[in-house]
């Protein structure tokens, strides 16, 4: 099969890290291309790993008929049997790229984000019409995709949860200590990560407040906040706080790193504090890497994580929710090593990054999509 991975977003998070992540698995048994953006941050990772890809500029979004032309002909030369879409703002150009080439190339669509309002108008009925499989990232999304989209196209709906590598290296005590002094926390603190955006809705300054109340309580409590800024303002605002609290030597920031699963080795916990997320993927890798997680009681995350079980959970906006959690774990450490076992245990289960991929062919394949190479 040859397969085209489409992604135009100029961003670079866990959308955009999935194609990639997908062109890597699916090139070991498929013949594989990407055509990106030359924009985004994604193609650096494309150029380091010699994978093939083309550089496209998004259209007009509604109707962008000259690129889907140009689109369509990638096709046709590179024989592609399907496209596998990602970026919603994508489907217009896939549709009429499937429409114009001669190929007809079947279209699947991988929906990564929530869906709030009915897509049931003549325009998106004929986007979805012509969509062969809709893949959704939770129960949650089918079921809303299900409910917003015309009749025609339920039976296409599947869910598709992501799939996440086991950590590259497991790190030793050493490393671990190393790491930890490179970044000024001593062995002796309770560390927790968030890791993501640096922007409002994802919670950072629930965790500083969290920090903030468990340190007056006399607990040895710092925080790592790992992340690209989305607004400086709001990194500056974080960090101001940090300065007016007294917090500067007890928080941490790094920048965007490649490795998340290495930091997050370093932590004692990993927290994702969104408001609201589709998926969490941020939990399922920290699970993957034996580390206790703490997520919000909304989205996605009510499927990844059994509270008490394989993670704790607290309610959206709640720091002191949030330093309950921490709390928890910061003084048994028995309990936060149940919890990182069985959030392991449940990761390599439902999580499995090869089992993904074997599912991810199997669907297509019952929709007459996929044939083996």
């Amino acid at each position: 099969m040859r397969i085209m991975e489409l992604c135009l977003s100029p961003n670079l998070g866990g959308l955009e890290l999935y194609v990639f992540r997908s062109s890597v698995a699916l090139i070991k048994q498929d013949d594989v291309v990407a055509v990106l953006s030359p924009r985004g941050g994604l193609l650096r990772y494309f150029t380091q790993k010699s994978l093939p890809c083309y550089e496209m500029e998004p259209g007009f979004k509604a109707l962008p008929l000259i690129k889907a032309k140009m689109l369509a002909g990638i096709v046709d030369n590179e024989a592609i049997d399907v496209i596998h879409a990602h970026w919603t703002k994508d489907l217009p150009l896939a549709v009429l790229a499937k429409i114009l080439s001669r190929r007809k190339p079947r279209l699947v669509y991988t929906r990564q984000m929530q869906i709030t309002r009915s897509k049931k108008d003549f325009y998106h009925n004929f986007i979805y019409r012509n969509i062969d499989l809709i893949l959704a990232i939770t129960r949650r999304l089918e079921d809303d995709l299900k409910k917003y989209l015309c009749p025609r196209n339920k039976d296409k709906v599947k869910t598709l949860y992501y799939g996440v590598r086991e950590p590259e290296e497991i790190i030793s005590d050493d490393k671990k200590r190393n790491l930890r002094a490179e970044i000024g926390v001593p062995e002796s603190e309770f560390l927790v990560g968030i890791f993501g955006r640096n922007k409002h809705e994802k919670g950072q300054y629930l965790v500083i407040r969290a920090v903030r109340k468990l340190r007056a309580e006399g607990l040895s409590v710092s925080a790592l906040i790992v992340g690209h800024p989305m607004d400086e303002s709001y990194l500056t605002e974080l960090k101001d706080n940090t300065r007016s609290d007294h917090l500067d030597r007890h928080v941490v920031f790094k920048d965007f790193v490649d490795n998340p699963q290495l930091w997050m080795q370093v932590c004692d916990a990993v927290v994702l504090a969104s408001e609201n997320e589709t998926f969490g993927l941020v939990l399922a890798e920290a699970m993957q890497a034996g580390v206790a997680v703490i997520g919000t009681n909304s989205g996605g995350v009510t499927e990844i994580i059994k509270n008490m079980e394989t993670g704790l959970m607290f309610e959206p906006g709640d720091s002191a929710g949030l330093a309950s959690c921490i709390r928890m774990l910061a003084t048994d450490s028995e309990f936060r090593k149940n919890i990182a076992e069985n959030g392991r245990e449940k990761a390599r289960g439902a999580f499995d990054h090869a089992g993904h991929y074997e599912k991810l062919r199997s669907l297509m394949a019952s929709r007459g999509i996929y044939k083996e190479s």
